[in-house]
């Protein structure tokens, strides 16, 4: 009985056990490592930066929004409901509020301390983020759209075609990963025998990228950033950008699991390997030993530390698949290409085999790795078993890293495996690659406000080589955050547009916020708003300084001293140009 005999036997009989059993594990930890490489990513993004610029000082990622249950659809509140009974107190993903949070108004004032406003929930940008983390794996099930295909071709590094739409690993039953998806949600168990729970393939991580059901996926999300701008009243606004915060944290997720071999290789066999002697306790060994190892603040290679400089806030990539694989204009790698073509998953590794102990290193290791490895040349080229002959050592690439580990079976064959020597050295360098790549989406979707001056009641607005801009000029009450629209002016691409804004005198908490939509020529569309002071506002003068007067000390009264000088006369706002991005 060959290698892929015995695992499809052993994934049948797993199968039939896990009815009764635990829920195999997923990638990342999503309470521990996935919070961890999210809040390296917004103290590497610009993101908070960008925010707190373009509002005067008043939004970053900890000012507080508020979502309304009652607006939000049938699906989207049991799915956010799941996702808040699921997380953990630690996580930072719960919200205050909520339905059934507010008590009577005769009861006890201390019961009112987790009540915001009615049915409400709230909770910082930051934290609607992290929740958009734990949704995205609410139900467990919805891991199934995290993988790419075993055969994706990403040398062609285009996101059509064959293995770009669905995965399938044919290595596991689909009898596996339909008693999954049962029991995750709820669905017959008659499913898993007759197989109309699950096919045995599911949408790829890149077909999700473009799914219009999922109310998770980045259509929707794009969605609610527009109307996080647009919308006229301030409560519908916040509603809209936690809602968009918990997508752009679903799409963190997807992508953050990327960075494990298993999903860049299509390989869910590798999520039902035991990791005791207990039954039923099967996972992803990897996400244990980083989960153990490492925890949540201890990620190798991953700081949470305010960086010292301002960030560039530069995307690794122009559109979202390109941070997956591959964005050959920039020159960035991708992050699954990454993570699939530079290491191998539990159950990707290559077959064991019978090598004669005559061969050289080299040559064993050529023999070993055959050529159904997927693993790109620079990493097999000069690869050697080190030592060897041996009955046990490690797979080396040809600039030493550890690709697999070996042994030698009872049949005499040598056999890969990987060990904690494979999964350090990999933590190692997918963990920072993952971070990066989270904090480069948050950077392409709230790009740097074009450069910009103004001249008077007029303003010049340089906009890059997109395919469309349009600015919206709009007027905003400071009390009551309502807005309504006074202009609206298309803008020419890759090149510099004078929009004269012709405001009206002001009243005195009116303020004119001006909002950019654009459509890159690839890649997510941008809506970024700018708050301007009034256009229509005088300069102010300067007073003449006298020539100071020689005074005898002697005859001097002392002066009273205010504490708080007055506020030196304000100049109407210039905005500094920034680059073009």
């Amino acid at each position: 009985m060959n290698h892929r005999t015995v695992l499809r036997w052993s994934g049948a009989l797993l199968g039939l056990a896990l009815a009764s059993s635990p829920a195999p594990a997923a990638a990342w930890d999503p309470s521990t490592t996935h919070q961890g490489l999210l809040e390296s990513a917004v103290t590497r993004s610009a993101l908070h930066l960008r925010w707190m610029d373009a509002s005067g000082l008043e939004r970053g990622l900890f000012t507080p929004l508020r979502l309304d249950p009652d607006r939000l659809a049938p699906d989207q509140r049991r799915l956010l409901q799941l996702a808040m009974r699921s997380a953990h107190a630690d996580s930072g993903a719960l919200p205050l509020g909520g339905p059934g949070a507010c008590p009577s108004a005769t009861a006890p004032a201390a019961t009112q301390q987790f009540c915001v406003d009615r049915d409400l929930w709230e909770h910082s940008a930051l934290g609607w983020l992290r929740l958009g983390m734990l949704a995205e794996v609410t139900p467990s099930a919805r891991h199934i759209h995290h993988f790419l295909d075993r055969e994706f071709d990403f040398e062609a590094g285009v996101v059509t075609g064959a293995g770009t739409q669905t995965w399938v690993d044919r290595e596991l039953p689909a009898v596996v990963l339909r008693t999954r998806q049962a029991r995750s949600n709820g669905e017959p168990r008659a499913g898993i025998v007759t197989g109309t729970n699950f096919d045995g393939k599911a949408p790829s991580a890149l077909a999700w990228l473009e799914d219009q059901s999922d109310p998770l996926a980045p259509p929707q999300t794009f969605e609610h950033l527009a109307l996080a701008s647009h919308a006229a009243s301030k409560a519908e606004r916040d509603h809209e950008l936690a809602l968009a915060l918990i997508g752009v944290g679903a799409l963190i997720h997807v992508a953050q699991d990327l960075s494990v071999p298993a999903h860049a290789r299509g390989d869910a066999t590798a999520f039902f390997a035991p990791l005791s002697p207990a039954a039923g306790d099967r996972g992803l060994p990897l996400q244990e030993f980083v989960r153990v190892e490492y925890g949540r603040g201890d990620l190798p290679g991953v700081s949470r530390d305010f960086p010292t400089q301002t960030p560039l806030g530069i995307p690794l990539a122009e559109t979202l698949a390109g941070h997956l694989i591959g964005d050959d204009q920039r020159g960035y790698e991708g992050l699954a290409r990454l993570a699939a073509r530079r290491f191998l998953s539990e159950s990707s590794v290559p077959a064991p085999a019978y090598i004669e102990p005559t061969l050289s290193a080299e040559a064993a290791a050529a023999a070993l790795l055959g050529d159904d490895h997927k693993l790109a040349t620079v990493e097999t080229v000069g690869a050697r078993l080190a030592p060897w002959p041996a009955d046990r050592g490690y797979l080396l690439s040809p600039t030493g890293r550890v690709l697999a580990a070996f042994d030698t079976d009872i049949q005499g064959r040598i056999r890969p495996y990987l060990d904690e020597a494979c999964y350090r050295d990999l933590a190692a360098t997918l963990l920072p690659a993952a971070a990066e790549v989270s904090s480069s989406l948050l950077d392409l979707l709230w790009p740097a406000w074009p450069q910009m001056t103004r001249d008077g009641d007029a303003i010049s607005l340089t906009i890059p080589g997109w395919a469309s801009a349009e600015l919206t000029v709009m007027i905003e009450d400071s009390r009551t955050g309502q807005r309504r629209v006074v202009g609206r002016h298309p803008l020419v691409v890759a090149g510099q547009t004078r929009v004269e804004l012709g405001l009206a005198p002001l009243e005195e908490a009116e303020r004119v916020v001006l909002l950019l939509d654009a459509a890159r020529t690839q890649g997510p569309p941008i809506v970024r708003e700018q708050l301007l002071e009034s256009a229509t506002s005088s300069p102010a003068t300067q007073p003449e300084l006298a020539e100071p007067q020689a005074i005898d000390p002697e005859l001097a009264e002392p002066q009273a001293i205010d504490p708080e000088p007055a506020e030196p006369p304000r100049s109407p706002i210039t905005i500094e140009p920034q680059p073009v991005r």
